[in-house]
């Protein structure tokens, strides 16, 4: 037998406090539709300007996290302090002996220099038993990872201990002509003996930035000029496009490599063959470890 209390069911309750909408009444008077509009219009203003805000703050976060251009010296890039040695036939300045003087003792040990080779910016000691090269675009974001992380490891793990080098492959298929600028300018860098500490600059530009700011001309030169190198000269370099030539090679060499993507990791054990492989880390170290324990 069904017993009536009476009482209308409750209402379903949510677990979840959710918040009620907020409601407006429609106004009655044009008076009161007037003020209703400003009210919203005050309202939606304040959204925007809360959004503008965070928008500003999440960006300005970036960029300091992303640092600030650093000076050309072994404090700030103890990863590249060791002696300049050139050795392009082409392009006498790039790297070359007398371009810079190291402010520190080398970081590396003997034998381990900043050279060309094959026209080919390169760090290590020549006469290591195992060579890479990475084909990289200063534009591209998988580059920018691997240069700032695995890469950066591997040199000083390796490449300043002289049992390995690493070149320099720039390729401008993903920046397009941001991508050339910025390479012509870390080559032009390099007749002032800091290709590698530009190319470094190039990707912190590129995190905090982008590639259409990072790599336009007055940020260039902002950049050459906190860095301690002669502004007016790089960019002369630049407007010169005197490296054109040799990112075309550049280019070429990637392509007869079979690269279809960056970044690319090339080995050589100074036979003067190049075989694509593994970028990892973990790869570059096993298969120096092995070439050093060679008899």
């Amino acid at each position: 037998m069904t017993v009536k209390t009476g009482k209308t069911p409750s209402k379903s309750r949510s677990l979840i406090p959710w918040q009620a909408r907020a409601r407006y009444r429609p106004a009655k008077t044009p008076k009161q539709r007037r003020a209703q509009y400003q009210q919203q219009t005050s309202v939606l203003m304040m959204v925007l300007l809360v959004t503008v805000v965070v928008g500003g703050l999440f960006v300005l976060f970036n960029w300091r996290n992303a640092g600030a251009a650093k000076s050309v010296n072994c404090t700030d890039y103890p990863q590249y302090c060791v002696p300049l040695a050139g050795g392009s036939a082409e392009h006498e300045d790039l790297e070359a002996a007398g371009a810079r003087s190291l402010d520190e003792d080398s970081h590396g040990v003997d034998g381990v220099v900043r050279y060309v080779d094959d026209n080919v910016v390169t760090i290590g000691n020549p006469a290591a038993p195992i060579h890479f090269r990475t084909v990289s675009d200063f534009a591209c974001s998988h580059c920018n990872t691997y240069h700032s992380g695995d890469l950066h490891l591997f040199i000083e793990d390796y490449v300043m201990t002289g049992q390995a080098t690493v070149g320099f492959v720039m390729t401008t298929g993903t920046g397009g002509e941001s991508s050339v600028i910025a390479s012509q300018a870390a080559l032009c860098a390099g007749e002032q003996g800091a290709f590698w500490e530009m190319g470094d600059e190039f990707f912190r530009l590129a995190r905090s930035q982008g590639v259409g700011s990072g790599f336009s001309v007055p940020q260039i030169r902002s950049s050459a000029e906190r860095m301690g190198l002669d502004a007016d000269e790089l960019m002369q370099c630049v407007a010169s496009s005197r490296y054109q030539l040799l990112l075309n090679d550049y280019s070429q060499f990637a392509n007869d490599m079979g690269v279809t993507g960056t970044p690319t990791l090339l080995v050589s054990y100074g036979n003067g063959a190049w075989t694509k492989v593994d970028r990892g880390y973990a790869t570059m170290v096993q298969m120096t470890e092995q070439a050093n324990a060679a008899p």
